[in-house]
């Protein structure tokens, strides 16, 4: 049988071959209950959620703020169109004069918000499925399709900006579409144009491991939706038949790609929370497409092992969708439970209806790609076995998971949108929420918030110097100025590095002889992690630190390491507080801080005599709410561990 995983330059590739041997071993997992209809279904519920917002133009207004909004015209015409094609003719003409207005938008330069880049692939999408159904309609369409010309009528193009920092995803997604735009036969202009942008401002941007580094080429920002986004265009031009010249690299890097996507999906189907547009619903329906299209892909090799994976990957994304949606069929846009008025967590740029009908027309896109009903599923790899994977490029992630859970550290140390620390925890079965999902920020950047302070907070670190201030390692190392949300910073600005290290998991490592008195089992099997980090400064008053992990089914054990003068030992604890909607209820005594929420609990336990506990006041505004924060103290020592429990409430 052919071997989708064949990859022989991919950096995970061993961890990848093992995780398939896993899963061959294990057999066939329960079925998580999705299929092609389904998904339809949750994207016919968007769209017809905003089916009485639309125009006698065709445009779709934004209940919020009463006029049109970015490109939610053209990704109401694209979901809808799918599922005009999956026999909801009824929809037929509210698609196509959305799809009419789309069009006038970027030929007359009206696009709402100045964002006619994102039109293109979602308009042409929805022209190739609709003109068969109106072929009048279609001439029409067609001929003011071909009037288009991209260096004019598009915004991120070198014509315009004539900046190659600024060739960024927009650039990206536009060519896709504008791919399409040529398949269909109408354009002018060839694709040598295209090759020239994807050889010279975006394969440059991609790592070894297939992730796209977004932002300026020389000071990537790097968030994993912007990764994922642009993956998702890129591979929709492919699909869609794409041969010019970069399209043998092309196809490759998006191939490594959703292998990485594949093993560092959570088992609650999210990908890693990382910088801007992060736990937006729209990350994960891109990330559904990718999956989809990859299980499509591997099932024509004939490789029904990743096959399998790839569409579990996708019904898992799906589901995270699904799991935000409302009683009139839109989502929760943000994974939070703020009025949408509120707009808790969202970026500058955030749109309700926007980021609802784009989320709709990725997961609509994904239905097109779909391997069909009757593809097996395969366990995920955060399902099977354990491993610990280090990132690439400027993503500086760790990402560790045994059966069922997953652990996120963030190890960049100078930018004040991605803090470093243990950030997210995710346990099957378990709210999502609870870890808790993403940490704080030390400054707001793009984000939103209605309440809570900004301030850093994450699993890290902390340590009182001589001086008796207290510092922690979510801080990070400061930049020298304010945070430019818009340039960003170089990754490397205020130095600092780390060292990463898996530790033999047949070894007895230092961190299990300084718990042995403390640990019922002796060794690591082979469903947990031993992994550390060393964290070099400058940081106040210390030289480095080093923060050792050991991931069991039932507890995860954190013990930090201190060199430099220090007068206390700490660490600090993040505490999910409030959904929006929802509070916890938060208990602690001087050993013990604990978190109970929607009918489950984490709680943390200091391990160390003398060791004490306290509970900040203050809430800490957070992507999905409200954290708070705890600190866990130890008076003269330069070394302290604790452990984190979590499950359901008896």
């Amino acid at each position: 049988m052919s071997k989708y995983t064949s990859a022989s330059t991919y950096p995970w590739k061993d961890e990848l071959e093992h995780y398939r041997t896993l899963a061959e071993q294990a057999g066939r997992p329960p079925a998580d209950g999705w299929n092609r209809e389904r998904k339809l279904a949750l994207v016919e519920s968007v769209v017809r959620a905003y089916t009485p917002y639309q125009d006698s133009q065709g445009a779709i207004i934004d209940p919020f703020s009463g006029v049109e909004r970015y490109y939610s015209t053209p990704a109401y015409a694209m979901a809808a169109a799918v599922l005009v094609d999956a026999g909801r003719t009824d929809l037929l003409q509210s698609a196509a004069i959305a799809l009419s207005q789309s069009i006038d938008a970027v030929v007359n330069g009206s696009a709402p918000d100045n964002h006619p880049d994102f039109f293109p692939v979602l308009m042409m999408r929805a022209y190739m499925l609709l003109k068969s159904h109106l072929p009048e309609h279609a001439q029409i369409w067609a001929e003011a399709l071909k009037t288009i010309s991209p260096e004019q009528d598009y915004v991120f193009t070198m014509s315009k900006m004539n900046n190659p920092n600024r060739m960024i995803n927009w650039n990206a997604i536009m060519i896709s579409g504008e791919y399409l735009r040529w398949h269909e036969q109408l354009a002018n202009e060839g694709t040598a144009w295209m090759d020239r942008y994807l050889e010279a401002y975006h394969l440059p941007r991609f790592t070894a491991l297939g992730l796209y580094q977004d932002g300026p080429l020389d000071r990537p920002n790097c968030p994993f939706s912007y990764d994922i986004a642009t993956r998702y265009h890129l591979g929709v031009m492919l699909e869609a038949g794409y041969e010019g010249t970069t399209a043998d690299t092309l196809r490759e890097q998006l191939r490594h790609g959703a292998f990485s996507s594949l093993l560092t999906l959570s088992p609650l189907g999210e990908i890693p929370p990382r910088g801007r547009s992060s736990q937006h619903q729209w990350n994960e329906a891109a990330a559904a497409y990718v999956c989809s299209t990859h299980a499509t892909q591997a099932l024509k090799a004939g490789d029904r092992v990743m096959a399998g994976a790839f569409a579990r990957a996708a019904n898992r994304c799906f589901a995270a969708v699904e799991r935000w949606k409302m009683e009139d069929g839109r989502l929760k846009i943000v994974r939070n439970e703020y009025k949408p008025e509120d707009r808790h967590g969202y970026e500058i740029y955030t749109n309700h209806t926007c980021y609802n009908l784009w989320t709709a027309a990725a997961l609509a896109h994904a239905c097109l790609s779909d391997p069909g009903d009757d593809v097996g599923e395969v366990y995920l790899p955060s399902e099977v076995g354990s491993r610990v994977l280090q990132t690439d490029g400027w993503f500086e992630t760790v990402i560790a998971s045994i059966p069922g859970q997953q652990l996120v550290l963030h190890t960049a140390m100078n930018d004040p949108y991605t803090i470093p620390g243990l950030v997210r925890i995710q346990q099957m079965g378990l709210p999502g929420l609870i870890g808790p999902s993403a940490a704080s920020h030390v400054q707001a950047g793009f984000t939103e918030f209605a309440e809570g302070a900004v301030r850093p907070l994450s699993y890290c670190p902390a340590w009182k110097t001589p001086d008796g201030v207290w510092h922690s390692l979510a801080e990070g190392i400061p930049s020298g100025g304010a945070y430019d949300r818009d340039v960003g910073l170089d990754p490397a600005q205020g130095g600092g590095s780390i060292v990463y290290e898996k530790v033999d998991r047949y070894t007895r490592n230092e961190v299990e002889q300084h718990l042995a008195e403390r640990t019922a089992e002796d060794g690591i099997t082979a469903l947990e992690n031993a992994f550390a980090v060393t964290w070099v400064g400058p940081l106040p008053g210390i030289e480095t630190l080093r923060t050792h992990y050991l991931q069991q089914a039932d507890v995860l054990t954190i013990t930090y390491e201190f060199e430099g003068e220090i007068a206390a030992a700490g660490a600090l604890i993040p505490l999910m507080f409030h959904d929006g909607r929802e509070q916890a209820v938060i208990t602690h005594t001087d050993h013990n801080v604990r978190t109970e929420y929607r009918g489950a609990y984490v709680e943390s336990t200091a391990l160390d005599q003398g060791a004490i506990i306290h509970l900040e006041e203050q809430a800490v505004a957070s992507r999905n709410g409200l954290l708070k924060g705890a600190r866990i103290e130890v008076n003269g020592a330069r070394r302290l561990s604790f452990a984190i429990r979590w499950g359901e409430v008896n």
